[in-house]
């Protein structure tokens, strides 16, 4: 009796978790600032103000500006002690340590790579980075030896009429995501699935899935499977971060920050 009592609280506990991940409200503060890239996984607090990049923790406060490379596209700071920066109308990238100083020189992919234009930049492994470029297919790029290590296909050859919007990658996994879903390789660069996700606008690996923004809402993809996730905010949505359990949302004035719990 007391085993089919226990069978039954874990089913009803299973229907429940598959309706809805919560969240907890942490924080509301102030943040003057053009543009909220993240917190890291240090506590770390990074945004962007007249296109130099601010570094603000509980001890110091950093930024870093490069005017000569234009308008800073992306910024991955995945890796708190290697800070990848993009920008994209160069065709270059700089790598930064903790401390924003320059770890490398900039890294120009129209002078080391055969192909014009990367679009999208992505972290790997070691001293690697994943790159989508104008030749339509993502690279594996070694910046120390400037030399490609992986290619794939062109992307319409594992989806017709793919056009990606972004590209997320850990060390493990690399997602390229458009409006009309989603493209998942692994870290050699070999096809995994197609996912059919449709009109998201961000996306963040969590565990063994990632979650996705859409229309303002956040949901989390794991096992074939969307579940939503409860969050008690009505605003505007300018700039997502999520960082492990961390939700940091900026909505142009406020820096809103949940705990995912899971």
């Amino acid at each position: 009796m007391k085993t089919k009592i226990l069978l039954l609280f874990i089913f009803y506990l299973n229907i429940s978790f598959a309706q809805e991940i919560q969240t907890e409200f942490i924080s509301k503060t102030p943040l003057k600032t053009d543009q909220f890239i993240g917190v890291d996984e240090l506590g770390n607090l990074f945004y962007i103000e007249n296109n130099i990049l601010f570094k603000k923790s509980k001890t110091e406060n950093l930024n870093y500006s490069n005017i000569n490379l234009g308008e800073i596209t992306t910024v991955n700071i995945q890796n708190p002690f290697k800070i990848i920066l993009f920008y994209r109308d160069f065709n270059s990238v700089i790598i930064l340590d903790n401390k924003l100083n320059e770890l490398t020189n900039k890294i120009d992919f129209t002078k080391e790579t055969l192909f014009n234009n990367a679009l999208f930049v992505g972290v790997s492994s070691e001293n690697n980075l994943w790159l989508y470029a104008d030749d339509n297919k993502l690279h594996l790029y070694n910046y120390q030896h400037l030399t490609e290590q992986v290619q794939t296909q062109a992307i319409t050859f594992y989806q017709n009429d793919f056009v990606p919007i972004s590209i997320i990658s850990t060390y493990k996994y690399v997602w390229l995501f458009s409006k009309s879903g989603i493209i998942q390789f692994n870290e050699y660069g070999n096809f995994i699935q197609n996912l059919n996700v449709e009109n998201i606008s961000d996306l963040y690996p969590f565990r063994k899935g990632f979650i996705y923004l859409k229309d303002n809402a956040l949901f989390f993809w794991e096992n074939k499977r969307s579940v939503p996730i409860s969050l008690n905010y009505n605003q505007t949505i300018k700039n997502l971060n999520i960082n492990n359990y961390s939700v940091n949302i900026f909505d142009g004035k406020y820096l809103y920050q949940y705990r995912l719990i899971y």
